[in-house]
């Protein structure tokens, strides 16, 4: 028999244009979700087709829904990304009513501002939010924008500098706290400000500023003090000075008393720092009650100072006759004691030598 008669009739060749045979019963699978068995392929010719199909679904790499998981990924951090930037960029934070004229610049000024508005963009370095009513400085303002460059404060309400206000302030170079209602400053208030070149104080109430006020200030040019309250000032507080080529200390009510007299000795030796030397500069004379223009004194005018006392020097003459009179005191006693016990141990000699007297 030939071979080509006895090959099964599914594998031979289709005549052209004859149509397709019928497909056998076992090759009809079932719909799907069918779960009747009596209408499963029998196994055989319908399930040849089948391995290739879950060998590819079994394969890491020709998985069909790990190729799209990758870029959805990317896109979600990418998208991530952006929102993040667009929160950061220069101006997106601008608080509500101010103006971020450039990317590094807010200006809040005479918009009646009860408090310092936030947020400011984080990299803010000029900052102005003059003209408002605003009475205090957050203490951690400073921690957050710590970039900033330039305050400009005046004509606020500002009553006082907490301790700390200035901590991380290291980059604030000019400082404008001019025209508000400060009146007295405590030692380090501008701590951790060491990069001040210019401060402004003037048209305060200022009535006393601590000597160690303006330590840490080693840069500072300039400093205003002009249009206050003081009386008097320490010395020691503008010798933490080094830097300063400008003061302006007139516009005060100084008295011209002993106290005064060594603030007068350093503007005389500084007449250079002082930008309308000692013509602008009054003083009233304690005894005569009247005012006169520092440049009519002169050290003589403080002769009798000299021979005065500070308190420290009260303190110290105090304590040394105290020191003097408890040594006196005790070395009184001591003696008394010493005499009292020479005297005791007298007698007993006197009557010794009378014995070995009589019985010679």
């Amino acid at each position: 028999m030939d071979r080509s008669q006895s090959a099964p009739r599914s594998i031979a060749p289709a005549r052209p244009g004859a149509p397709p045979p019928p497909a056998p019963a076992a090759l009809r699978l079932p719909a799907p979700g069918l779960s009747d068995p009596a209408r499963r392929p029998a196994p055989g010719l319908g399930s040849r087709a089948r391995p290739r199909r879950r060998r590819s679904r079994g394969s890491p790499a020709m998985r069909p829904r790990a190729a799209p998981r990758a870029p959805a990924a990317a896109a979600a951090t990418a998208l991530g990304l952006c929102s993040l930037l667009l929160l950061l960029r220069p101006g997106h934070a601008c608080p509500a009513g101010c103006a971020c004229t450039d990317p590094h610049t807010v200006d809040c000024r005479d918009r009646g501002l009860p408090s310092v508005p936030d947020p400011f963009p984080l990299d803010v370095r000029k900052l102005l939010v003059a003209g408002n009513r605003i009475q205090r400085i957050p203490e951690d303002f400073f921690i957050f924008y710590g970039d900033l460059v330039y305050l400009d404060f005046r004509n606020n309400s500002l009553r006082s500098l907490e301790e700390g206000t200035f901590s991380g302030s290291a980059k604030l170079a000019f400082l404008d706290l001019s025209y508000n209602n400060l009146t007295q400053l405590g030692a380090g208030a501008f701590r951790s400000a060491g990069r001040l070149v210019k401060l402004s104080l003037a048209n305060n109430h200022l009535a006393g500023v601590h000597e160690a006020a303006f330590e840490t200030l080693e840069s500072l040019q300039v400093l205003e003090l002009n249009d206050n309250n003081l009386r008097g000032l320490s010395v020691a507080a503008l010798a933490a000075l080094p830097a300063l080529r400008t003061l302006r200390l007139d516009g005060n009510p100084w008295l011209c008393d002993c106290d005064f007299a060594h603030l007068f000795s350093w503007m005389q030796e500084n007449e250079s720092k002082l930008p309308k030397g000692l013509d602008e500069i009054q003083c009233s004379l304690p005894m005569e009650n009247r005012r006169v223009f520092l440049h009519e004194l002169s050290e003589a005018s403080f002769s009798e100072c000299k021979f005065s006392l500070s308190l420290t020097d009260l303190f110290i003459i105090i304590f040394s006759g105290v020191a003097v009179s408890i040594a006196a005191i005790i070395s009184s006693f001591f003696l008394a004691t010493v005499v009292q016990c020479f005297q005791r141990c007298a007698p007993n000699k006197d009557t010794e030598d009378e014995d070995e007297d009589e019985d010679d």
